[in-house]
Protein backbone atom coordinates (compact mmCIF):
# COMPACT_ATOMS: atom_id res chain seq x y z
CA UNK A 1 0.00 0.00 0.00
CA UNK A 2 1.40 3.42 -0.97
CA UNK A 3 1.39 6.67 0.92
CA UNK A 4 -1.68 8.02 -0.88
CA UNK A 5 -3.53 4.80 -0.06
CA UNK A 6 -2.59 5.25 3.61
CA UNK A 7 -3.88 8.83 3.57
CA UNK A 8 -7.12 7.73 1.91
CA UNK A 9 -7.58 5.00 4.53
CA UNK A 10 -7.16 7.57 7.31
CA UNK A 11 -9.77 9.86 5.73
CA UNK A 12 -12.19 6.95 5.25
CA UNK A 13 -11.73 6.07 8.93
CA UNK A 14 -12.44 9.70 9.85
CA UNK A 15 -15.68 9.61 7.86
CA UNK A 16 -16.79 6.52 9.75
CA UNK A 17 -15.80 7.91 13.14
CA UNK A 18 -17.33 11.36 12.66
CA UNK A 19 -20.45 9.69 11.26
CA UNK A 20 -20.71 7.44 14.32
CA UNK A 21 -20.56 10.30 16.84
CA UNK A 22 -23.68 10.41 19.01
CA UNK A 23 -25.96 13.35 18.39
CA UNK A 24 -26.62 14.30 21.96
CA UNK A 25 -26.03 18.02 22.31
CA UNK A 26 -23.14 20.39 22.65
CA UNK A 27 -21.98 19.44 26.13
CA UNK A 28 -19.75 21.56 28.29
CA UNK A 29 -16.76 23.46 26.93
CA UNK A 30 -13.40 21.78 27.30
CA UNK A 31 -10.40 23.23 29.08
CA UNK A 32 -8.92 26.58 28.11
CA UNK A 33 -6.58 26.35 25.14
CA UNK A 34 -3.24 27.72 26.33
CA UNK A 35 -2.43 29.24 22.95
CA UNK A 36 -5.75 31.00 22.23
CA UNK A 37 -7.42 31.32 25.62
CA UNK A 38 -10.62 29.87 24.11
CA UNK A 39 -12.88 27.15 25.51
CA UNK A 40 -14.66 25.16 22.83
CA UNK A 41 -17.66 22.90 23.19
CA UNK A 42 -18.59 20.28 20.62
CA UNK A 43 -20.48 22.79 18.46
CA UNK A 44 -17.44 25.03 18.20
CA UNK A 45 -15.22 22.09 17.23
CA UNK A 46 -17.65 20.76 14.62
CA UNK A 47 -18.19 24.26 13.23
CA UNK A 48 -14.44 24.69 12.86
CA UNK A 49 -13.94 21.28 11.21
CA UNK A 50 -16.86 21.90 8.82
CA UNK A 51 -15.26 25.19 7.76
CA UNK A 52 -11.59 24.19 7.68
CA UNK A 53 -11.88 21.03 5.55
CA UNK A 54 -13.09 22.77 2.36
CA UNK A 55 -10.84 25.78 3.00
CA UNK A 56 -7.60 23.75 3.21
CA UNK A 57 -8.69 21.35 0.46
CA UNK A 58 -9.06 24.37 -1.86
CA UNK A 59 -5.68 25.71 -0.74
CA UNK A 60 -3.93 22.43 -1.60
CA UNK A 61 -5.78 22.20 -4.93
CA UNK A 62 -4.67 25.71 -5.84
CA UNK A 63 -0.99 24.96 -5.10
CA UNK A 64 -1.04 21.61 -6.93
CA UNK A 65 -2.90 23.18 -9.85
CA UNK A 66 -0.18 25.75 -10.39
CA UNK A 67 -1.73 28.68 -8.54
CA UNK A 68 1.52 29.52 -6.78
CA UNK A 69 3.46 27.92 -3.99
CA UNK A 70 1.98 29.73 -0.98
CA UNK A 71 -0.98 28.80 1.16
CA UNK A 72 -2.54 30.06 4.35
CA UNK A 73 -5.22 32.30 5.78
CA UNK A 74 -5.34 36.01 5.16
CA UNK A 75 -7.63 38.34 7.15
CA UNK A 76 -10.70 37.13 5.23
CA UNK A 77 -9.71 33.50 5.83
CA UNK A 78 -9.26 34.16 9.54
CA UNK A 79 -12.68 35.82 9.68
CA UNK A 80 -14.24 32.77 7.95
CA UNK A 81 -12.52 30.51 10.50
CA UNK A 82 -13.90 32.55 13.39
CA UNK A 83 -17.40 32.55 11.87
CA UNK A 84 -17.27 28.75 11.50
CA UNK A 85 -16.36 28.37 15.17
CA UNK A 86 -18.90 30.89 16.44
CA UNK A 87 -21.77 29.81 14.19
CA UNK A 88 -21.27 26.09 14.72
CA UNK A 89 -23.92 25.75 17.38
CA UNK A 90 -26.50 27.56 15.25
CA UNK A 91 -26.08 25.11 12.38
CA UNK A 92 -27.31 22.11 14.39
CA UNK A 93 -25.53 18.80 14.91
CA UNK A 94 -26.93 17.00 11.88
CA UNK A 95 -26.09 19.89 9.57
CA UNK A 96 -22.57 20.19 10.93
CA UNK A 97 -21.89 16.47 10.73
CA UNK A 98 -23.22 16.45 7.16
CA UNK A 99 -20.85 19.31 6.28
CA UNK A 100 -17.94 17.50 7.94
CA UNK A 101 -18.74 14.39 5.89
CA UNK A 102 -18.90 16.49 2.70
CA UNK A 103 -15.57 18.06 3.62
CA UNK A 104 -13.98 14.65 4.15
CA UNK A 105 -15.43 13.50 0.81
CA UNK A 106 -13.72 16.53 -0.71
CA UNK A 107 -10.41 15.47 0.85
CA UNK A 108 -10.84 11.99 -0.65
CA UNK A 109 -11.51 13.54 -4.08
CA UNK A 110 -8.38 15.66 -3.69
CA UNK A 111 -6.30 12.60 -2.77
CA UNK A 112 -7.65 10.77 -5.84
CA UNK A 113 -6.29 13.59 -8.00
CA UNK A 114 -2.79 13.60 -6.44
CA UNK A 115 0.23 11.49 -7.25
CA UNK A 116 3.41 10.83 -5.28
CA UNK A 117 5.23 13.76 -6.91
CA UNK A 118 2.47 16.13 -5.70
CA UNK A 119 3.12 15.08 -2.11
CA UNK A 120 6.72 16.25 -2.42
CA UNK A 121 5.82 19.63 -3.91
CA UNK A 122 7.29 22.47 -1.86
CA UNK A 123 4.92 25.08 -0.41
CA UNK A 124 5.20 28.14 1.77
CA UNK A 125 2.71 28.00 4.63
CA UNK A 126 1.77 31.49 5.79
CA UNK A 127 0.67 31.41 9.41
CA UNK A 128 0.08 34.12 12.00
CA UNK A 129 3.52 33.22 13.40
CA UNK A 130 5.20 33.82 10.05
CA UNK A 131 6.08 31.75 7.00
CA UNK A 132 7.20 28.13 7.10
CA UNK A 133 8.57 25.97 4.31
CA UNK A 134 6.63 22.75 3.95
CA UNK A 135 5.39 20.24 1.40
CA UNK A 136 1.95 19.25 0.20
CA UNK A 137 2.43 16.10 2.32
CA UNK A 138 3.16 18.25 5.38
CA UNK A 139 0.12 20.42 4.82
CA UNK A 140 -2.15 17.41 4.30
CA UNK A 141 -0.97 16.22 7.70
CA UNK A 142 -0.93 19.55 9.53
CA UNK A 143 -3.95 21.33 8.07
CA UNK A 144 -6.25 18.58 6.82
CA UNK A 145 -6.00 14.94 7.85
CA UNK A 146 -4.01 15.23 11.06
CA UNK A 147 -6.01 18.33 11.97
CA UNK A 148 -9.34 16.51 11.53
CA UNK A 149 -8.00 13.56 13.55
CA UNK A 150 -6.96 15.89 16.36
CA UNK A 151 -10.38 17.51 16.50
CA UNK A 152 -12.08 14.09 16.51
CA UNK A 153 -10.02 13.23 19.62
CA UNK A 154 -10.99 16.58 21.10
CA UNK A 155 -14.70 15.81 20.61
CA UNK A 156 -14.24 12.35 22.09
CA UNK A 157 -12.48 13.88 25.13
CA UNK A 158 -15.39 16.28 25.56
CA UNK A 159 -17.48 13.18 26.19
CA UNK A 160 -19.66 13.33 23.11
Amino acid sequence: MGELDDLRARVEALRREYGALPRDGWGEPGPVDEETGERWDRGHVLGHVAEMLPFWTAQVREVVGGGGDAMGRDDVGMARRRMGIDAGREAGEDGLLDRVDEGLAGVLALLADLDDADLQRRVVYRASRGEQESTVRGQLEQMLIGHAEGHLRQIQELGA
